[in-house]
């Protein structure tokens, strides 16, 4: 795993993808209390072959300054397509980074229910939130689970583009 200085550079992958197993999708990541959940939930990842590339997505504006090699390493052209979020703020704000039609319906954020957090400690409000550890690798596991039926929606969506520009 980078060093935490990485951080400054607006993105960058805690996780890559294994070579021995075929890719899942991508996850990015936001928050400190929802990154080491999700670092706490890798071992379960592997164990499970659930094969997903994991960014640390701190500052879209900084991950713009960044040369564009260094964008592409981190985030391949169809990885915000096939992408979901872990954020402890809104969905809504993670579009910087999952930016497709179907992102939202597999991101996980503290606004899951629509509603404000009640307070207490913060492993109170994480699970209020459905942020632990235990509901990251639950929602992961249904983002890879729905992966086929997922792109297959994609396809769709670009073939009925296709057939309206016509």
């Amino acid at each position: 795993m980078p060093s935490h200085f990485e951080a400054a550079r607006g993105a960058y992958v805690l996780r890559r993808f294994r070579d021995d197993l075929p890719a899942m999708g991508t996850v990015f990541v936001q928050g400190t209390t929802t990154t080491a959940n999700l670092v706490k939930a890798l071992p379960d990842l592997d164990s499970l072959g659930l094969n997903v590339k994991i960014v640390a997505a701190i500052s879209p504006q900084l991950f713009r300054l960044q040369p564009a090699a260094y964008r592409d390493s981190v985030i391949a052209p169809g990885d915000r397509l096939d992408a979901m979020a872990i954020t402890n703020r809104t969905v809504k704000l993670m579009r910087d980074w999952v930016d497709g039609p179907l992102g939202a319906e597999y991101s996980m954020g503290a606004d899951w229910d629509d509603r404000w957090r009640t307070g207490g400690s913060v492993d109170e409000v994480m699970d209020e939130a459905h942020l632990t550890t235990a509901y990251i690798l639950e929602g992961i596991g249904r983002f890879v689970r729905d992966r086929e039926s997922r792109l297959q929606r994609l396809r769709d969506l670009v073939a009925a583009a296709d057939r309206t520009a016509r």
